[in-house]
């Protein structure tokens, strides 16, 4: 495996490690009352993703193929429902967006599986194809 491919994987596993340890502290920090904030659909996606992310973080270090189409579609999910909800506060304060958490590293993060995501693909998908042990080692 390439080591770019490796080096992508790694920070797919750390990009969704810190998503669900994101969302493991909000639930523990707020209960089960914590996204009241949002409509039910965006609470059920944000509940999920603990599981969804620990998943994507699983398929990620055995470099499954999966890890992309899934990564893609959390990513998908979750910005924009973080951007619906948030986005009326950073066109009030732009400055809000620049801060070290929230949807600046998101959005890089998002943007970094959009980019690596068909080259990633394919790269995954061919070495699963042939057999070998797809562990990122």
């Amino acid at each position: 495996m390439p080591t770019w491919a490796k080096v992508a994987l790694a920070g797919y596993a750390a990009g969704f490690l810190e998503g669900a340890g994101s969302h493991v502290a909000q639930i523990a920090g707020g209960g089960v009352h914590t996204y009241d904030g949002v409509r039910w659909p965006s609470q059920v996606l944000y509940y999920s993703l603990v599981l969804w992310d620990s998943l994507a973080v699983c398929l990620a270090l055995r470099a499954r193929p999966a890890v992309v189409p899934l990564g893609v579609a959390i990513m998908t999910l979750d910005l924009a429902s973080n951007w619906y909800y948030n986005g009326s506060a950073i066109r009030a304060d732009p400055g809000l967006f620049w801060a070290p958490v929230g949807l600046l590293p998101m959005s890089l993060f998002g943007l970094f599986v959009a980019v690596t995501a068909v080259p990633l693909w394919r790269v995954v998908r061919r070495r699963a194809s042939v057999g070998s042990t797809p562990d990122i080692g």
